[in-house]
């Protein structure tokens, strides 16, 4: 059996922890992690949501949010096209659909761009 002194049992774990910590903080590829602001639009019409993507690019893997709680994911909104949505489409994380009788006050949309940034868009509804 071979033996290690105390001193180079204490270096080898020194380089072991150094090496460790580089590669545990190392630098990755940093994504731009910017938010871009989307160029989108939502009219409610008192029974569904027309939504519209006017950007030059596609929403990929949309999360779409009616008052912060009720929510459509993973859609992919491709630049230029129109969308029609009615509220008991979108539901809660426990599984239940917003109630129609709800009034919608707030609709936000988040994604993904094809240049890895996120987009967001926010609209509020008054007097509805």
């Amino acid at each position: 059996m071979v033996k290690i002194k105390p001193k180079t049992a204490l270096a080898i774990l020194s380089l072991a922890a150094t090496v460790l910590m580089f590669l545990l903080f190392l630098p990755e590829k940093r994504k731009n992690s910017s938010i871009v602001k989307l160029n989108a639009s939502v009219k409610f019409d008192g029974s569904k949501f027309v939504v519209s993507n006017n950007d030059t690019l596609d929403y990929l893997d949309a999360e779409l949010t009616l008052n912060g709680y009720y929510k459509i994911q993973h859609l992919n909104l491709m630049m230029g096209e129109t969308y029609t949505l009615w509220p008991v489409e979108f539901s809660h994380i426990n599984g239940n659909r917003m109630p129609e009788k709800q009034k919608p006050l707030q609709f936000a949309i988040w994604c993904r761009l094809a240049d890895e940034r996120n987009g967001y868009y926010s609209v509020e509804f008054t007097g509805k």
